[in-house]
């Protein structure tokens, strides 16, 4: 049975964190919301820097537990920032849309709702909010090299209120090739960045990435190309953005990725993470899934479980969406999580 008192506040506090913009570098307004909440509630809050105005936020750690010397029971943990741009909240009955609805605004709401019920039977959840998941993953990184630690940690992402098995790894690079600006019809007396790099490109989309039993093929995105200066110039210099979605190791396939370019492309790598395979409990469906989280840098802290309500196919869309049904389910099965982890 649906109790209507927590089904109103799931859908009111997952359309204020939604209305909060926090797209990637700027989430200082949503975790000043996220700390008033927590203390609101009775929970200590503490900040972790990473950068100038961003923060990880922790609740409901002990003195011991956030000094490193002891350790927090299950805990909570999301990010808090979203991909542009900011869609302000919209709600026609049971569906909630708006930028991050289901990455991860529901799902920080009924983290939060599911900590508020605990808390009132007199357990002791903790919470970890973290910046920078959509990019670098800056805040999880700092996290883990803090040497606090929990004995289990639930990680949400879009997996369909479901836990998830395993998820691939990345590796991601922009590479950046140069030319010779020349009159276009004259293209012998130059070079074009753009050509050179559209031929490696299409070498790396032409590679294969390896497969997995469990998670199945490697993907490849181009997610950002740019160069040249003019149509009628041969290009001087351009730029590609690559992400792989890797189901081996990151370093053979840097190799690869290196036999392939042979020098003809300057490579900046960004992220490199292995794939995971993850804790599941009883109870709860499961599945694996094909994108990527904070999780290999949180396992520093403690064995990871990753869920969350919505659809990672609604995520970073133009019409991103959650249903308001999904996050009450979702604060439910947060709480047998709880249980079910802190028993074992």
């Amino acid at each position: 049975m649906i109790r209507t008192d927590v089904y109103t506040d799931a859908a009111q506090l997952s359309s204020a964190l939604i209305d909060i913009p926090s797209i990637t570098g700027q989430e200082r307004a949503v975790l000043e919301f996220l700390e008033t909440w927590l203390k609101g509630i009775g929970l200590p809050t503490q900040r972790e820097h990473v950068e100038e105005d961003r923060w990880n936020l922790y609740a409901g750690w002990d003195e011991d537990a956030w000094n490193g010397v002891g350790q927090a029971d299950v805990l909570f943990c999301t990010h808090v920032d979203t991909v542009p741009p900011f869609i302000p909240a919209s709600r026609n009955g049971d569906v909630l849309s708006g930028r991050g609805a289901c990455d991860t605004k529901g799902i920080m709401a009924a983290m939060l709702l599911a900590g508020r019920q605990l808390l009132q039977e007199g357990y002791n959840p903790a919470f970890l909010f973290v910046v920078g998941e959509e990019t670098d993953s800056s805040g999880a990184k700092k996290a883990m090299t803090t040497g606090r630690t929990a004995r289990s940690v639930i990680v949400g992402e879009p997996t369909d209120n479901m836990l998830a098995t395993g998820h691939k790894g990345v590796l991601s690079y922009t590479l950046e090739t140069h030319g010779v600006a020349v009159h276009s019809a004259y293209p012998e007396r130059g070079s074009s960045a753009v050509h050179l790099l559209l031929d490696v490109l299409q070498e790396i989309r032409l590679a294969d990435w390896g497969s997995n039993p469990l998670l199945g093929k490697a993907t490849t995105n181009i997610g950002l190309i740019d160069g040249g200066i003019a149509m009628n110039t041969t290009a001087p210099s351009a730029r590609a953005t690559v992400m792989h979605r890797i189901v081996d190791d990151p370093a053979s396939r840097e190799e690869q990725l290196r036999h392939i370019v042979d020098g003809r492309a300057g490579i900046t790598f960004h992220s490199k993470s292995y794939p995971q395979i993850l804790h599941t409990v009883e109870g709860l469906q499961s599945k694996p899934v094909s994108f990527g989280t904070d999780i290999p840098y949180l396992r520093a802290m403690g064995p990871c479980l990753l869920f969350g309500p919505g659809s990672v196919f609604d995520a970073h869309t133009a019409d991103e969406k959650i249903l308001i049904p999904d996050i009450y389910q979702a604060i439910q099965s947060y709480i047998h999580l709880y249980h079910a982890l802190r028993l074992r």
